[in-house]
């Protein structure tokens, strides 16, 4: 295939130009450039900023984007300042450095504008999810790699640690969705291969003494995806793994595409790292075709939030009062901004690396899902959430904030996977 023929060369250009004119802009206004860090407790459509506060799960997050954005632009992908992006990166490090840990090692869940710990409720206390801490663990990780900074790398590893020993001990708090006893949630160890690929990114480049350790927990963090958490032959995802006397409830027999999509490129990123690519490949290709088909909106286009196994409504026996069973149920059929960022990457993933046209093809009528329904013209960035239909809805999803996260990190990840760098274009 000739340069001409490639159908990717227009695709980089569309969301060059959503990340650079719509989602910059909006967040570029929203930085806290005295105390560091970002706002980002704005409505739904982003018309109004409703609290100063910061949650460490967005912040650790936001980190990881000035970073790569800094990152692109010193590589010669996009334009722009890179030591402005560093700059507020390093301020928004040293926010979370000084002011997120606590004295038990673990990250606040959050925090007022200028770094004073704060209770969600009164008598709950302050380490409420291990997420927050993930997100900050790739936060410094992308940060230290950029800058060269390495005692962040050192805070990330440290913090790396404590993580896995709480979900060792079964002791991990994952607010604002805790997992019902005798569940293990998928997310689980999706998010622990995510922090483990930043961090041995890092150490590959840096050649840190971590490294052999790194690679190890790497491979069976990976592994274990493939073990624990996909049925060994059709390769359906367990969205929560448990035992066989909870297989008939609602939380054991339902998937999250999204999630699962976005897990495959953990997965090839991971494989990528430990040069393992060629034998995780023809399952990741599987399972992401199959969870594009099981989450697609037949009727109405777009990815469901949750289904059943076979692409329907979630069913199955409830255990009453559990708040991520309850969000299941209300909001399955939601279409939601970062399940749609992460399938148009993984989905540009996947095809450039098998040349599978059933690929290309899901991944085109996700884009023009995607353009026809999410970006804010009136306020700039996306409309986050929305109805089956399309239209806007004022729901808390997860946090009460509009996150900066996947739909830039999707892009920048875009850009970087199809984009030419400027020396050599």
């Amino acid at each position: 295939m000739t340069l001409t023929q490639n159908p990717l060369n227009n695709i980089e250009a569309i969301w060059r130009n959503e990340l650079v004119n719509n989602i910059l802009p909006f967040w570029n206004a929203a930085i806290d450039t005295e105390n560091g860090g970002v706002y980002t407790c704005f409505s739904n459509d982003g018309s109004a900023l409703l609290s100063h506060d910061k949650y460490i799960w967005s912040q650790g997050r936001f980190l990881w984007n000035w970073s790569r954005q800094a990152y692109l632009i010193e590589q010669g992908y996009l334009d722009g300042d890179a030591k402005s992006y560093i700059d507020q990166a390093k301020l928004t490090a040293d926010f979370l450095d000084k002011n997120a840990l606590l004295e038990n090692g673990n990250c606040c869940f959050v925090l007022t504008e200028n770094g004073n710990k704060k209770e969600r409720m009164n008598g709950e206390s302050y380490d409420l999810s291990f997420y927050a801490d993930c997100f900050v663990v790739m936060g410094f990780c992308e940060y230290a790699y950029v800058s060269g900074e390495h005692y962040y790398f050192e805070k990330a590893l440290s913090l790396y640690d404590t993580i896995k020993n709480r979900l060792k001990s079964g002791s991990v708090k994952s607010e604002p969705y805790p997992a019902a006893e005798g569940f293990e949630p998928y997310a689980f160890e999706m998010i622990v291969l995510g922090i483990t690929n930043e961090l041995l990114r890092y150490a590959i480049k840096y050649n840190h003494s971590s490294l052999t350790h790194l690679k190890f927990a790497c491979t069976h963090s990976l592994n274990r995806i493939f073990s624990d958490f996909h049925h060994p032959k059709s390769l359906m995802p367990f969205e929560m793994r448990t035992s066989k006397m909870n297989q008939h409830t609602l939380l054991a027999s339902h998937v999250t595409p999204g999630h699962t999509l976005e897990n495959m490129w953990f997965c090839i990123q991971a494989a990528q790292l430990l040069g393992t690519l060629e034998s995780y490949l023809p399952r990741i290709i599987t399972i992401t075709k199959q969870m594009w088909a099981i989450g697609w909106d037949k009727e109405h286009a777009g990815l469901f939030r949750y289904t059943s196994r076979l692409g329907s409504k979630p069913s199955g026996s409830l255990l009453g009062n559990d708040r991520y069973e309850n969000l299941v149920l209300d909001t399955w059929d939601t279409k939601i901004w970062w399940v749609h960022s992460e399938a148009l990457y993984t989905l540009l993933l996947t095809y450039q690396l098998s040349g599978d046209k059933t690929l290309l093809s899901m991944y085109q009528q996700t884009e023009a899902y995607v353009l026809a329904t999410f970006p804010n013209d009136e306020f700039g960035e996306w409309t986050q959430i929305r109805n089956r239909f399309g239209q806007p809805l004022n729901k808390v999803i997860a946090l009460p904030v509009k996150d900066p996260f996947h739909i830039m990190r999707n892009l920048q990840l875009i850009v970087q996977l199809l984009g030419i760098k400027e020396e050599n274009a």
